[in-house]
């Protein structure tokens, strides 16, 4: 016998928001079932029909009552009838009664997961076996009373894994909306239990991805975007998902543009309550991208706007005095190189001060031509005319102050890039690109 796992928490109701699912649900038990039928043609014994004849008709109130006073009876009964039935109707009646027992009587879902005391893969592996069905009403049934059993006590993280799997493919991919926010619902739901934090986390190269595509292209679906939004919340109370989040996916910006573009005080809140997250978890990171994005000015607004949620205020108010504490302590260089590591370069004072470069134009040759790399790396990469132009503007200023700069830009096949924008629809890349060529050719011999 396996040894008992210890619940997450005292038993309570789990609510899963989904008016999808509640329509499925409602079709399914609008539709009555013919079990003297099925007792005859031996689909199940007369003893499982009584069990599940007894709830069928029931309230809600009524059903809960009956069910808390014989939990074994009806988790083993629910269990078995999972796994040995095959029609789909029937299956997906026991799976809504399931999907509405698990939600509104916590202890039933506890009966359930103390299955696994006798049987490790019980009851999960009878529900992950039906997320592979065709039915979307059975998979969905089954998807949210595994989020809800998930809750209940520690799973296996190999359960867990493969759920999350499940979801991201079939539901956070799918191009339906109402499947998107059942995954985000499923997916806010487990998050709220700590320890999975870091078992979610190993899947990020799939799922971050999708999750702030959903940010970016569905603005108008404030349903979609706030649930999505509770997601990345609850992530980044973690560190290395909060480092993550900012290096390896870029988040901040996304996130600037779900502040600008909210109508609701809620998906400003829960967006700025994540900000706060990042900077107090992956602090330089995060203060860097977010001086790099406007982000100061950006709040200093934002802190002069009416708001009724007095925990909005407060973080608003903590962001933007983090913001201008490491504002006024970065040099003006602090502040080019921050810009420069965030490969979003714009017009800022820096980039059209001669003093600017006559001072700091030897810190280029530093860590073997760092800086003057990751300017080229843009110039070789980047699409946008703002970036291209203002990264052949510094490689026409490093030019002309360090002459010797040329061959590492030869090297790199950067100089012959420069010369090719000379051809670009924009005029104000054309423009600096002309300025850079005629600087290489000014200084190719000194």
């Amino acid at each position: 016998m396996a040894s008992k796992i210890p619940p997450i928490a005292n038993p309570t109701s789990v609510s899963f928001p989904s008016s999808y699912v509640d329509e499925i649900q409602a079709t399914i038990s609008a539709r009555p079932i013919p079990w003297e039928g099925y007792l005859r043609a031996k689909l199940l014994t007369s003893t499982e029909a009584s069990v599940i004849k007894s709830i069928e008709k029931q309230s809600k109130e009524k059903r809960k009552a009956i069910v808390e006073k014989d939990l074994d009876l009806y988790s083993t009964t629910s269990i078995n009838l999972i796994q040995k039935l095959t029609r789909d109707d029937i299956v997906k009646f026991i799976l809504s009664l399931i999907a509405d027992l698990v939600t509104d009587l916590p202890v039933f879902a506890e009966s359930l997961v103390s299955l696994s005391m006798n049987d490790k893969d019980t009851p999960y592996d009878p529900f992950l076996k039906l997320l592979q069905h065709t039915d979307e009403a059975i998979y969905l049934l089954s998807a949210k009373i595994l989020t809800v059993l998930f809750t209940v006590r520690t799973a296996p993280s190999d359960k867990l894994i493969e759920f999350i799997k499940f979801v991201n493919d079939k539901l956070l991919k799918s191009s339906d909306n109402s499947s998107k926010e059942i995954a985000v619902i499923s997916y806010g739901i487990i998050l709220s239990v700590k320890s999975y934090r870091e078992v979610f986390w190993q899947s990020t190269e799939e799922l971050m991805p999708s999750l702030l595509t959903i940010l970016v292209k569905n603005k108008s679906d404030l349903q979609l975007q706030y649930y999505t939004l509770l997601v990345l919340w609850l992530v980044t109370f973690e560190t290395i998902p909060s480092r993550d989040f900012v290096v390896k996916f870029d988040a901040v910006p996304v996130y600037i543009e779900v502040i600008k573009n909210s109508i609701k005080e809620k998906i400003v809140r829960i967006s700025v309550a994540t900000l706060v997250n990042l900077v107090k978890k992956s602090s330089e990171s995060s203060i860097n991208s977010l001086l790099a994005n406007q982000g100061l000015p950006f709040f200093k607004n934002l802190c002069e706007r009416k708001w009724a949620d007095e925990e909005l205020i407060s973080d608003l108010q903590y962001l933007l005095e983090t913001l201008q504490e490491s504002f006024e302590s970065m040099t003006t260089f602090d502040e080019y190189i921050n810009e420069l590591n965030s490969k979003k370069l714009r017009w800022s004072p820096p980039h059209k001060s001669d003093e600017f470069w006559k001072v700091n134009a030897q810190k280029f040759k530093e860590g073997d031509w760092k800086y003057l790399k990751q300017i080229s790396d843009i110039v070789l990469t980047s699409n946008n005319p703002v970036h291209l132009a203002v990264a052949s503007n510094d490689l026409a200023r490093i030019v002309k102050e360090l002459p010797a700069s040329i061959k590492v830009l030869e090297s790199s096949s950067t100089k012959t890039k420069v010369m090719t924008l000379l051809a670009h629809e924009d005029s104000e890349v054309k423009y600096e690109a002309l300025k850079a060529t005629q600087a290489f050719v000014a200084n190719t011999f000194k």
